[in-house]
This record gives C-alpha cells, sequence and structure tokens, in this order.
C-alpha cells in the first residue's frame, strides 16, 4: 500500500462454462482488483480464449500435474476443500494487500466502493463482504444471464415466511436459496488461512476477528439459469464422498432432499426451481414495501464483446451435463 490506496486480489476456483469465467474474471479486474486468480477445476481452453490478453488476470488448469507440482499429486476430494487450498496459496503468495475468496457466481457490484472500505479497514481483521442474492422478477428470467433483482436476507417468523412464499417458504433461509453470511476479504501478512467464507487461523492462533461493510457488495446469482441451478441440485443431491459429511443449512438440505425424492418427476424439480429463484408481483411488492429487494441491473464490466445469454449458456450446460439431464428426464 506504502501510503496509496489498498491493493485487492480475487481468487476463484471455477468449472463453469467459460462465457460466465471469463465475465468473472474481466469484470473484477475491470473494477479495480489488481489481480484476477481463476483456477480451473478441469481444462477449459475457451477460458482462455475469452479473457485474451489482459493484464492481472492469472489462469491455472488445476489438472494432475498441478497437483503433482503444489501438493505432491494429491487433490482435495472436496470441491471446499479445493476452494481453501487455491485461495490460502494467492494468500500466502500475492503482493497485494487484500484477497478476496468468492465463488464465479459471486461478483462485486462496485469496486470504488469497496476500495473506499478498505482505506478505512482495521488490517488486523477480516472484512466481510455483505451479499445479496438475484432473484428473478415477475414476467421471465429474461434473455440475459444478469437480469433480475436482488433480494437482501429477510428475517421474519416462521408463519410470515409462509405467507409470503407458501410451500417453498421452507426452502429459503432468511428469504434466500444460498449463503447470506457473505464472503470475506483478508488482510494479507497475517498468521491465517483462506475459508470459503471466513478466515482460519493456522495452528492454535486465536480467531480471526471480522467486521463487514455497511453496504451488500456481492451480488450472488445462484444459479445464472433455471437450468443451471437445477443441475446444480442434481449435482449436489447426489454427491457422494469419504468422510463426514459437510454442514449445510437445514433450507438447503430441504431443497436436496426434496430433489432426491423427486429425481425421477422432474416437473417436480422444475416448479422447485422456479419458487425458489422467482418473484410474483405480490412477493416483489412485500420485499420492495420491506426494502429487501433492490432493482438497480447489474451487468459486468469489460464483457461487451461476450454472449451473455441465456441461450447459449444453456447450450453450453447441456453440452457438459448432458448425461445427468439425461438420467433425470430434464428438458429445459
Amino acid at each position: 500500500m506504502a501510503g496509496g490506496a489498498p491493493t485487492w486480489a480475487v481468487a476463484a476456483l471455477g468449472d463453469e462454462p467459460a462465457p460466465l469465467i471469463a465475465a468473472f474474471a474481466r469484470h473484477h479486474r475491470a473494477i479495480g482488483a489488481s489481480e484476477v486468480h481463476v483456477f480451473l477445476d478441469r481444462p477449459n481452453p475457451e477460458v482462455v480464449r475469452l479473457i485474451g490478453d489482459r493484464d492481472g488476470i492469472f489462469i491455472t488448469t488445476c489438472d494432475q500435474a498441478h497437483w503433482d507440482r503444489v501438493n505432491q499429486g494429491r487433490r482435495p476430494e472436496r470441491h471446499t476443500g479445493r476452494q481453501k487450498f487455491v485461495s490460502t496459496s494467492v494468500y500466502q503468495s500475492t503482493t497485494c494487500d487484500w484477497v478476496l475468496h468468492c465463488d464465479v457466481d459471486e461478483f462485486i457490484s462496485d469496486g470504488a466502493a469497496l476500495s473506499k472500505a478498505l482505506v478505512k479497514a482495521d488490517r488486523s481483521k477480516g472484512l466481510v463482504i455483505r451479499n445479496a442474492e438475484r432473484a428473478y422478477l415477475p414476467g421471465s428470467p429474461g434473455e440475459m444471464l444478469f437480469e433480475g433483482g436482488f433480494r437482501h436476507p429477510i428475517v421474519l417468523a416462521p408463519e410470515d415466511i409462509q405467507a409470503l412464499y407458501g410451500r417453498f417458504g421452507k426452502f429459503l433461509s432468511q428469504g434466500l436459496t444460498g449463503h447470506h453470511t457473505g464472503k470475506t476479504i483478508v488482510p494479507t501478512g497475517q498468521k491465517w488461512e483462506m475459508g470459503v467464507h471466513h478466515p482460519k487461523a493456522l495452528g492454535t492462533g486465536p480467531k480471526p476477528l471480522l467486521t463487514s461493510t455497511n453496504r451488500r457488495l456481492l451480488l450472488h446469482f445462484d444459479g445464472l439459469t433455471p437450468l443451471h441451478y437445477a443441475i446444480k441440485l442434481l449435482k449436489k443431491s447426489f454427491e457422494n464422498y469419504s468422510g463426514p459429511k459437510r454442514k449445510i443449512g437445514e433450507a438447503r438440505e430441504a431443497q436436496y432432499r426434496f430433489t432426491r425424492n423427486h429425481a425421477d418427476r422432474p416437473r417436480e424439480i422444475l416448479r422447485l426451481v422456479e419458487g425458489v429463484q422467482s418473484l410474483d408481483a405480490r412477493q416483489a411488492e412485500s420485499l420492495l414495501a420491506l426494502d429487501r429487494l433492490h432493482l438497480d441491473p447489474f451487468m459486468p464490466k469489460d464483457c461487451d464483446d461476450l454472449d451473455l445469454t441465456r441461450a447459449t449458456f444453456d447450450a453450453l450446460l447441456r453440452e457438459r451435463d448432458g448425461e445427468i439431464l439425461a438420467k433425470a428426464g430434464l428438458e429445459m
């Protein structure tokens, strides 16, 4: 930093269609990240082509040769374990003042606002960037990947959640399909390692202290299209790995349980996807009145030449995940 504005890096492990990963990298570099580190969970040469010759974006393919080099050939079995490994490697090697780990479906909306927050931030603490979640507005999901409004977490009595969301309320946590804990941008130079949401102390050191941003600067697109979300549910519902099961929230587990129980009834899965991702007019009006839905549009920066249409993204998903879609009988 040396008297100037704090510098920040972003690290992400991605296994998504190339246009999304390229948009993630281009956007964060364009809004002020000094470094964007993208780790590909499987080879994807198209990502390299779409990102092009842009300084400050670093792409690493996490194939077996990579794990041979960095971890004696051991590829962490769980996706979260691989996330922690690659983001910690960035944390330990970067010259930036701060490092943010997030997923490629999460976008910082305002780089200037984040930089301003970092100027004031206490470098002995992690800074939690609070999140909002994209929801489809009444009508249709639209033609582009990033259309919709952004709902904020809301704490309501069970009967009020039931009144607002009906049968789908039990599948939402504070009104969101995904997390409401945000992601932490972490000051470098501490005896910490990166976590999925928050940093961890190395060894027996004290638990890192955290503060949080005032604004919800992290936009979470939990499923870039309805098909994307349906595939996510199917994959996670039948995920199998050794060791103890990862703890997830009650609402998310309810989604997975429903998907497992209705795997032979694709219409029910599609109904769930629509029920948790889309707002009808009454729901949108209620959330707007409670100041829990914001309608400011979002489009990633430096992406005008990328094809970010739903049609192209879904075509890439069908090509990649055709087997699981055929097995589930999902046609979207």
